[in-house]
């Protein structure tokens, strides 16, 4: 039997209060679905056999279900106990929020309230989807999620997220972090109302004329700032970077070439046409015909390597606020998690209801990871998830049964010096002798 999920994680359950999130038959039943999701993600029939077969906890199906309908009832409840076990371990002041969006694809069709057809960053357009919002503390720590039907425009995200979170999670003084996506005048002016601050991606080729002729005609001889402009109440800081000038020249020239082989086809003119990523480099001749525009290519060009943000943070210095901001890494890092170690999907759900128990169910597993991850590193050192998930599948042990007598011992396995780091940073101390029970 696998013991170390339990144990480890298990204990942080406790210790976090996801406890008292659900009561009585159904906070076991909570507790041994998210474990079982850290350790193996797989659909929630898959994971009663899991349990079942690697951890010695028989579960009905139908007591999972039930669990989910109970959990959903929670909601607001589970995502304060969240943000209070982030705002602890910020010793009670969250002063950073990353913001970002995902979209989570169904492999349907079928479309509801909640499932609907939008824009797809995985490109399965022809599928249905949800659009999955996520704030994360700049230790990557979890501050709130949110839920939208799938075709929610990403800029229309950020004001409804922040509304609900504020009614039921207090988010005092806190400084926003996000991509250029929710770089919109709507945005920016609803977080100016709410005296929030806030960092976000400057689109510079949408700036006033005069802006854009200050940014093209900097001097670009090395990397760093080129522009920290005074705009109004707001302040847009331009830098420049010859890595990542090399990497847009390099990008605009795989899509240049995609474009000529097709206008060498003689074919897929309106897609070329229809697809805004080429229509920047294309013009159209009297006879209909497209060709790649020189001069169009020359003007993107000017733009290789720069990268603004806009904010209103009018009183920090360039060098807190880039930094700030390049912490957006770690909200990427966090969909990763979601993504890919907790299996978010395939969502074997098809009720909106089924699929947002099993969205919070995932949080709280990343929750769970996430204060794991830090409580190590702050005691020791950085380990990996897979690594502890490594060390945690091969801490269990042997349940032996006596011929004759009938006596019954447990047998624990020997411990790796990863599992042994996790266990002292939890406090916990397993015997390593055998038992009779």
């Amino acid at each position: 039997v696998v013991d170390g999920f339990h144990e480890v994680f298990g204990t942080l359950f406790n210790q976090l209060g996801f406890n008292s999130i659900l009561k009585g038959k159904h906070k076991d039943v909570l507790r041994d679905v998210i474990l079982a999701r850290i350790a193996h993600p797989a659909s929630k029939a898959a994971t009663q056999q899991i349990l079942a077969a690697d951890f010695g906890r028989e579960i009905e199906l139908d007591r999972i279900y039930c669990m989910m309908d109970a959990l959903l009832e929670q909601k607001e409840a589970a995502q304060k106990t969240v943000f209070f076990a982030t705002e602890q371990c910020c010793f009670g002041k969250i002063d950073l929020m990353l913001f970002d969006v995902t979209t989570l694809y169904f492999e349907s069709t079928d479309d509801d309230e909640l499932r609907q057809f939008g824009y797809s960053k995985d490109q399965k357009f022809h599928t249905t989807q949800v659009v999955l919002a996520l704030a994360t503390a700049s230790n990557g720590l979890p501050i709130g999620y949110r839920l939208f039907p799938g075709n929610t425009a990403d800029v229309s995200t950020l004001i409804v997220a922040i509304q609900e979170w504020k009614k039921i999670i207090p988010i005092g003084e806190v400084r926003i972090v996000a991509d250029r996506a929710m770089m919109t005048e709507k945005n920016l002016q609803f977080l100016e109302e709410q005296k929030i601050q806030y960092i976000v991606a400057a689109k510079l080729k949408k700036q006033a004329p005069n802006i854009r002729e200050q940014i093209v005609n900097t001097s670009k001889d090395k990397s760093g700032v080129v522009l920290d402009q005074r705009i109004g109440q707001r302040r847009l800081v331009v830098t420049f970077c010859r890595d990542r000038q090399k990497k847009d020249a390099y990008d605009r020239d795989r899509i240049l070439q995609k474009i000529d082989k097709k206008i060498g086809k003689g074919k897929n003119a309106k897609k070329l046409v229809s697809n805004s990523g080429y229509q920047k480099y294309l013009s159209c001749t009297g006879d209909s015909k497209l060709f790649l525009d020189a001069e169009k290519i020359d003007q993107d060009a000017v733009w290789d390597g720069l990268h603004g943000v806009i904010t209103n943070c009018v009183d920090s210095t360039k060098e807190e606020l880039l930094s700030q901001y390049r912490r957006l890494w770690v909200i990427e890092e966090s969909f990763r998690l979601h993504k890919h170690t907790l299996s978010l999907r395939p969502i074997y759900h098809f009720k909106p209801e089924r699929v947002e128990a099993h969205i919070l169910i995932c949080y709280l597993a990343f929750s769970l990871m996430r204060h794991l991850e830090f409580r190590v590193a702050l005691q020791q050192e950085k380990i990996s998830m897979n690594e502890m998930r490594s060390a945690l599948w091969r801490v269990q042990s042997s349940y032996l049964r006596e011929d004759g007598t009938e006596n019954r011992y447990r047998l624990p396995s020997a411990m790796s010096v990863t599992a042994r780091k996790l266990y002292q940073a939890m406090g916990i101390k397993r015997t390593q002798t055998a038992k009779k029970m």
